[in-house]
């Protein structure tokens, strides 16, 4: 399989994130340039899930979504030279399957991050809306296991690239430009503004349904972005309703610590700040 991916697609990205973090916005504005032409929507889920075997992954990477029309294509119809964007969420991934997609990628895989307490809080709303859950398990949120791969590159001196989503959501030209860079794309004009595409299904049904019944329907995971028209500011947020929100599911505690790799994932050369960090070198010196 993996000979007959590096056979058709010239281009190949691997976008990887922890959950409720921005990613799939990321990736929206991925397939908004002309290389990238399919994607692949977390190949591994189904493993994770329905404890499936590398047939369901093989599935999903030999049978792409268009990205221009949404429809699912056989890898035979692919035309040669085309672009693959293979999204996964970061716990999903065991160490050899992380090796596995990030060994098909043609450019540096891109950790998607923001603030833990948001893609907590986030999380939250989301499985209480999917099974009535009042908390997750720990290392549903990502946190954990992106540590470790951006480890593991760091350990095979593999480059990689983080981007903060609230970077993009503050600069999304400047975070947008040098992300096309960091992943060998030539620079194309609006790329952070899109057409509002509600009805794409990203996720099988009977694959979403392996995490709840709901998916099956309006999957509450994507519902939000897919009728989104491009990056957009964040809004106010109430910090101390979302640390209360977090305390009362009983992950105040490992909020914490992700919040402390989070810093750590932020200071990394690897980060991507567009004209951020210009703008607050101006803002200190003045």
């Amino acid at each position: 399989m993996d000979a007959a991916l590096t056979d058709v697609y010239e281009t190949r990205l691997a976008l990887i994130s922890p959950p409720r973090t921005g990613s799939t916005a990321v990736a929206r504005l991925l397939w908004q340039h002309p290389a990238v032409t399919h994607h692949c929507h977390e190949p591994f889920e189904a493993c994770y899930w329905g404890d499936q075997g590398p047939e369901s992954v093989e599935s999903i990477l030999t049978n792409p979504m268009e990205t221009e029309s949404g429809r699912r294509v056989p890898l035979s119809a692919v035309p040669r030279g085309s672009g693959l964007l293979m999204k996964e969420m970061s716990f999903q991934l065991s160490e050899a399957q992380f090796g596995q997609l990030i060994g098909l990628a043609t450019a540096p895989p891109v950790f998607v991050i923001c603030d833990p307490r948001l893609s907590t809080t986030s999380r939250l709303r989301i499985v209480r809306q999917l099974n009535g859950a009042e908390t997750f398990p720990p290392f549903e949120s990502g946190w954990q296991s992106l540590r470790e791969q951006m480890e593991l590159c760091r350990a095979r001196d593999i480059p990689y690239v983080i981007v903060d989503s609230d970077d993009l959501r503050a600069d999304p030209a400047g975070v947008t430009a040098d992300l096309m860079a960091a992943v060998g794309l030539p620079s194309v004009d609006g790329l952070e503004s899109w057409s509002p595409r509600p009805g794409l299904q990203l996720v099988s049904p009977e694959v979403g349904a392996l995490m709840s019944d709901v998916r099956k329907g309006d999957d509450p995971f994507y519902r939000k972005v897919l009728g989104s028209s491009g990056i957009q500011p964040r809004g106010e947020v109430r910090w101390e309703r979302e640390e209360e929100t977090i305390a009362a599911a009983g992950l105040a505690d490992d909020v914490a610590k992700w919040r402390y790799w989070y810093e750590e994932m932020r200071a990394d050369p690897a980060l991507i700040t567009g004209r951020l960090a210009e703008r607050e070198n101006n803002a200190d010196a003045g």
